[in-house]
């Protein structure tokens, strides 16, 4: 009896092994792909840009990073370890701005994209509150409005950055996302005035009084 068990153990082995080794290989083989698009919708888009902006040569912005990649569990028990690694393994920081030479994670920003609150949306930020706050890390939400509002975004970061001038006034195109660059009228009534226009003209014709002041949240 213990012989043919010691065979049927023997023929289970080889078979996982076949299937493994050999099927899922030819499998990959008759597989296609497609490329999914953009990595970031237009929102997370138009954020991306400004961030960057506001972040300039000080860092360098990565989006969607695994927290895995960032942080690790403190726990010595492995059986602690093991859980709290679960919790982080299928997670991620919507923005990470890391040090330009090392690359080590120094500000995380979670972006609210304005959808209604869920129980998965709730989950997600105690996680994420619970994680930046036992690692260290400091951690920024940020809005869509910000999005048009980098000196908003770069006196934030600078609390953290000290390099980051806060002061600095960029601006981006309400239309497409891309920053906006300071023009001075040379004809008609408003010959002299500075505005702001987009830097893809004359692809995009959006244009905005250089006096205009946003509100800002307190």
């Amino acid at each position: 009896m213990e012989y043919v068990a010691i065979l049927l153990i023997i023929f289970a082995a080889f078979y996982y092994f076949i299937h493994h080794r050999y099927l899922k290989q030819q499998d990959l083989k008759d597989s296609s792909f497609k490329k999914k698009g953009p990595l970031l919708n237009s929102k997370e888009s138009v954020f991306y840009n400004a961030l960057t902006t506001a972040v300039g040569q000080h860092g360098i912005v990565m989006s969607k990073v695994m927290m895995s990649s960032v942080v690790t569990p403190k726990e010595t028990d492995k059986k602690r370890w093991f859980i709290a690694s679960n919790r982080i393994a299928k997670s991620y920081f919507d923005y990470v701005v890391c040090d330009p030479r090392t690359l080590e994670a120094r500000v995380i920003i979670e972006l609210d994209d304005g959808s209604p609150l869920s129980k998965g949306k709730i989950e997600r930020q105690k996680l994420l509150m619970h994680v930046c706050k036992s690692a260290g890390l400091p951690l920024i939400g940020g809005n869509i409005k910000m999005s048009y509002q980098v000196g908003k975004l770069r006196r934030l970061l600078a609390a953290h950055i000290d390099l980051i001038e806060p002061d600095r006034e960029v601006r981006f195109c309400k239309r497409c996302g891309t920053p906006m660059v300071i023009k001075t009228a040379a004809h008609g009534d408003f010959k002299g005035r500075r505005f702001f226009t987009c830097s893809r003209q004359p692809h995009c014709t959006y244009t905005e009084n250089y006096n205009v002041v946003f509100e800002e949240e307190s």
